[in-house]
């Protein structure tokens, strides 16, 4: 047989393949570039540097502005120079496409070799992708030649960039061709957008996710979209004062998505910005007209979810289903509650949901999910079809009830070590749970509601869950062992409503209930719930036996903190029985105990009873140096860090700023009032006498200027002022020092666990923080948080 030759120079080729059926036809790839050359009709010199650019592919022109994505745009080039494959990787309509296409446009003249975009979504079967690839390119199909090999001949050497847009559905065959071109095109950059990544070697990934939402002062690039849509329809369209509240909200329940806010801003046509949001509730229906020539799922809100949805298997359909139960952001504990699997499975679910982009890894926070809204709605109803509702939402009772009543038996209080599920992170869920068992008389109400107003007492609000846990009472019987849970929490709301006579009969009625069960802890909360209550009726003597009784429960259970909790009642009552040395004694036993093993909140409640103490013994620089440390421990508090506040307006009365002890005694005052709080009697003398010290030594217009400022004093810039840092504006807000450095630290790239090592404190006062500091400055996300700290410019503290 003679011997095989190649096409190109005649000589004899090695028994080799090119690849599977196929024979080797060239002895070299500069032969095989030749013969490619030869059949294009290109007889230019072989070298790279002068052979001719491949002609791009006409980019589309936009067609309305491209608003936002500043810093997405510089990321993408950065990632571009240190990685030769970059996805673009995002839910449906958070707007991939229009990213990388203006990113395209704006980097032509880096690719001197061409720029192309290939759209896959109309594809719908991988066989046709390389002749899609091909044809974009101008590639012509050789006969005997492999579509991809010509493909990888024709960009051979080329500086060019590929953006392959909407993948997701064909993401095998896109991630083998991908890794074709990268491999046989040293010179070659890939640029793809899609629902998820090719999971490629040397692959950056680029989340693309919401525009900036509102801040306080409603500035936003999701804002700013709807704004440029809705005049593009309406010329006349005008953001003003009057209307921008309310395109601020439309924004954000839509996510920031573009997509949702482009099709909303449509209906600006017909209706105004008011009947808009209000219509939100049926978004499906009304975010359902897009522009005519856009692809369907370009048109229409449910469609665009649809499409990822079809996407997934029919397991990942279920848990998608299950999930949309869960309001909020959610715990790995609740996911599985409600999937109805375990947790490890459950993670994997999640993490396949992640990497699809139909769930979202909240930043910050130690696994934690969130759905974005629409996508949760869109699986509810799946959910309703499937006809699950009811199993699903009774799964999810059952987990928060099981949390609500190991909260309020287990022990007194969380340590900052216990790293399980809280109650607290649950209150969205606890609501809807709240919600399910009213509808249906099922008496759990008693401790959810309970939980979740445990939960709503330490953020300030008081009227509304009073009523849920009335109404919680009349539908539990005296024997369901709930009932006390549901007493003892509306006993607390009553005591900082000031009905103490009201708090009295719930906590001795719980009592009651209490002494037969074998349960200390419930049993402790009532004794330090019935001690409070005592005190603030003048009965020293029964407050005192209530908080000893409360102690003789605990201590036998071991946990210090506990019994910490028994100690500091039975200090602040001998405080408030004028015995400030037996209280100094006891409050400075526990106060290390607190400082080690608490949370900030509780922190600061003990920092704020050594101060009172130390104010009853006359040692008023010592005062103001634990009420400042109780405000700095735990600033976003809410309603609990008024009272140390107003330590330091008495502190400021006695040391002869009678101006500045005004104008915090009215700022705490006025936010009292807004929560419906009063003080305890004990404190209640204080602040009184030194308002009043403050007042007569003020001339009457100074007294009243400083009541006018206070008055308009927001919490966080009153603690600003408490502590002596510029009040903050209504776009800005303060941070503590330690605040300073977990965000400056977040910027340096640091995890929890480094910055928690760092600062010398526990991984879980490192979360403490950064919730605080999110809520603070109305910041959604860990990289927001980064990037705020940044723009400051400040340094952290600590080496």
């Amino acid at each position: 047989m003679a011997p095989t030759r190649c096409e190109t120079c005649g000589n004899e080729l090695p028994s080799r393949a090119d690849g599977p059926g196929r024979p080797a036809r060239f002895c070299s790839r500069a032969c095989r570039q030749r013969a490619y050359r030869q059949r294009s009709g290109d007889q230019q010199p072989e070298s790279t540097a002068e052979a001719q650019p491949m002609a791009a592919r006409r980019l589309p022109a936009s067609r309305d502005a491209f608003v936002g994505r500043v810093q997405e745009l510089t990321d993408i080039g950065l990632l571009l120079r240190r990685a030769r494959l970059v996805s673009l990787v995002g839910t449906g309509g958070a707007g991939k496409t229009r990213l990388a296409t203006e990113y395209a446009t704006r980097a032509v003249a880096t690719y001197p070799d061409g720029v192309w975009i290939v759209e896959l979504a109309p594809l719908t079967s991988d066989h046709l992708l390389a002749q899609t690839i091909a044809s974009a390119l101008g590639v012509r199909e050789q006969a005997g030649e492999d579509l991809v090999d010509t493909v990888v001949l024709a960009l051979q050497g080329k500086r060019a960039l590929l953006v392959i847009d909407n993948c997701e559905h064909l993401v095998d065959a896109s991630a083998s061709l991908a890794d074709a071109l990268l491999t046989g095109c040293p010179q070659l950059r890939v640029l793809v957008t899609s629902r998820e990544s090719l999971d490629l070697p040397g692959e950056a990934v680029l989340r693309v996710g919401h525009l900036s939402l509102p801040d306080s002062s409603q500035r936003s690039e999701a804002v700013q979209l709807f704004v440029e849509r809705a005049r593009l329809l309406r010329p006349d369209f005008e953001l003003t004062d009057a209307n921008r509240p309310v395109v601020a909200e439309i924004c954000m329940r839509l996510d920031g998505m573009p997509l949702a806010i482009e099709l909303a801003a449509r209906w600006v046509r017909v209706l105004s910005v008011e009947e808009i949001l209000a219509r939100l509730d049926d978004r499906f229906e009304l975010l359902s007209r897009g522009p005519r020539t856009a692809a369907t799922r370009h048109r229409d809100l449910r469609a665009t979810i649809e499409w990822s949805y079809e996407l997934l298997d029919d397991t990942e359909r279920e848990a998608l289903r299950r999930l949309s139960v869960l309001a909020g952001d959610f715990s790995l504990d609740s996911a599985s509650a409600v999937c109805g699997v375990g947790p490890q499975r459950t993670l994997r679910l999640l993490a396949d949901l992640d990497a699809k982009s139909l769930v979202v890894a909240v930043p910050g926070m130690v696994q934690r999910f969130r759905q974005l809204e629409s996508i949760r709605l869109y699986a509810r109803e799946k959910l309703a079809e499937a006809g699950e509702v009811d199993d699903t939402t009774e799964r999810l009772v059952g987990w928060l009830t099981s949390l609500g009543e190991s909260h309020y038996v287990d022990q007194m209080l969380l340590t900052v070590y216990d790293d399980g599920p809280k109650v607290d992170d649950e209150r969205d869920n606890l609501l809807q749970a709240v919600e399910w068992t009213t509808a249906r008389r099922d008496e759990r109400l008693a401790v959810l509601a309970a939980a979740l107003g445990g939960a709503w007492r330490r953020q300030g609000h008081t009227v509304q869950i009073r009523k849920l846990l009335e109404a919680a009472l009349t539908i539990t019987k005296a024997d369901n062992p709930y009932r006390s849970l549901a007493l003892i929490e509306l006993g607390w709301f009553n005591v900082t409503a000031g009905d103490f006579e009201r708090a009295r009969d719930l906590a001795v009625e719980a009592m009651a209930l209490e002494e037969p069960r074998d349960r200390p802890v419930v049993l402790g909360r009532n004794m330090t719930l019935l001690s409070m209550v005592y005190q603030a009726l003048g009965d020293v003597e029964r407050s005192t036996r209530c908080a000893e009784r409360c102690v003789e429960l605990v201590r036998p259970l071991g946990r210090p903190l506990d019994t910490a909790v028994g100690m500091h009642n039975l200090g602040y009552g001998a405080m408030a029985g004028g015995d400030p040395a037996r209280a100094a004694e006891l409050i400075e036993e526990c106060l290390p105990v607190y400082m080690e093993l608490a949370d900030p909140v509780k922190q600061m409640e003990i920092l704020h009873s050594a101060g009172g103490i130390a104010l009853e013994r006359g040692k008023i620089d010592q005062a103001g140096d634990y009420f400042r440390r109780s405000v700095e421990v735990c600033p976003a508090a809410g309603e609990p860090a008024t009272y140390p506040v107003e330590g330091l307006a008495i502190v400021a009365a006695l040391t002869g700023e009678p101006k500045r002890a005004l104008l915090l005694g009215t700022a705490m005052a006025t936010q009292l009032r807004k929560w419906r709080m009063r003080r305890e009697p004990f404190w209640q003398r204080h602040v009184d006498a030194a308002m009043a010290t403050a007042r007569a030594s003020l001339s009457a217009q100074a007294a009243r200027e400083a009541t006018e400022a206070g008055e308009r004093m927001t919490l966080a810039q009153a603690i600003a002022y408490a502590l002596r840092t510029p009040v903050a504006d209504d776009d800005d807000s303060p941070l503590s020092q330690r605040e300073w450095d977990v965000a400056m630290l977040t910027a340096e790239g640091l995890t929890n666990r480094e910055i928690a090592v760092r600062l010398s404190i526990s991984e879980r006062t490192v979360e403490t923080h950064l919730l605080h500091i999110r809520t603070k400055l109305d910041l959604r996300t860990r990289a927001q948080v980064a990037a705020w700290a940044v723009e400051q410019g400040r340094v952290s503290s600590r080496p």
